[in-house]
């Protein structure tokens, strides 16, 4: 069996001008998250959801690279090698 070819890699501008509308959408979306937040009544009671979104864009931000993944990291639960028995999946 022959292995297939790699598809060629796209130059960053053209990455760029394919996706920019798709990535300044969920930019907006977060913006308009952050300000519901910011002028939502009360206080959040557990502050661990919104430091892991201040952490994921830190990320973002960061000069580091693989940041999908490490966002996914982030924002993912430890493996449990006993997760069936803790749903209930004998």
């Amino acid at each position: 069996m022959s292995e297939s070819p790699k598809p060629k890699q796209r130059h960053a501008e053209q990455v760029l001008t394919e996706e920019f509308l798709l990535a300044r959408s969920k930019i907006l979306d977060l913006a308009a998250t952050i300000d519901r937040l910011q002028r939502a009544d009360g206080q959040v009671e557990s502050l661990e959801k919104q430091e892991l979104l201040e952490q994921g864009i830190k990320i973002l931000l960061d000069d580091q690279g693989e940041k999908a993944k490490r966002v996914q990291l982030l924002m993912s639960r430890q493996y449990n090698p006993q997760w069936r028995e803790h749903y209930g999946l004998h």
